[in-house]
């Protein structure tokens, strides 16, 4: 029975997810409602609720599914990076951030960050974990290729460096998403504290 019950678990949540996934194309997120997505999945609405406290929490669980041909472009970058590590660096963060701001519009993505600000939980979980993905474990991985290459100082702590980097491109997204900035803005923004940052890092003159 336990596994039985496992099953139907899992299926309802993906009947809830699937139907989010459609209604949200269909209608789009503001004008969708927990109750739209409950009848298209078959479901009541506190079942709905039971699995997706509210509705950034499912859009949130559809962004991070829906990244295979992001993380297809950071692995050939990584691969083959420019030699100027400023450049590749700001490219890797660039690809995730324009699929960011592609993907949804401002006023989602600030209903989306209010979201994070007033709970702790399984969003807060999720959305942590989804910034490790798409930033932290990505860029490691460039540093150590830019390290082995000799652009980057042997020294240069990896750890340290990701943090750095998360940070400036959520301060650049926090801004964009605040004031409407375009993208040159932000592709701009990226640039100038990549470069800043990087002077730091840069393998000693013999």
């Amino acid at each position: 029975m336990t596994g039985l019950r496992a099953r139907q678990k899992r299926e309802r949540r993906d009947a809830i997810f699937e139907a989010a996934a459609t209604v949200f194309a269909e209608q789009g997120y503001n004008a969708t409602s927990m109750e739209h997505i409950a009848a298209r999945a078959g479901v009541s609405v506190p079942t709905v609720y039971a699995y997706y406290p509210t509705k950034a929490d499912l859009m949130v669980a559809i962004y991070a599914a829906d990244r295979a041909i992001v993380e297809e472009r950071k692995a050939r970058l990584i691969a083959r990076p420019p030699a100027d590590p400023a450049i590749a660096i700001t490219e890797l963060l660039l690809i995730e951030m324009r699929n960011y701001l592609d993907y949804l519009d401002n006023d989602v993505w600030r209903e989306i960050v209010a979201t994070s600000i007033r709970r702790a939980g399984d969003f807060d979980a999720g959305l942590a974990q989804l910034n490790v993905t798409a930033f932290d474990q990505p860029m490691a991985r460039l540093l150590q290729a830019l390290k082995r290459r000799g652009r980057l100082s042997e020294t240069l702590v990896e750890a340290d460096a990701v943090a750095l980097f998360s940070d400036l491109v959520l301060a650049v997204f926090h801004q964009q998403i605040a004031s409407e900035h375009d993208f040159d803005w932000v592709s701009n923004r990226l640039h100038r504290g990549v470069h800043i940052a990087v002077a730091g890092m840069l393998p000693s003159s013999p």
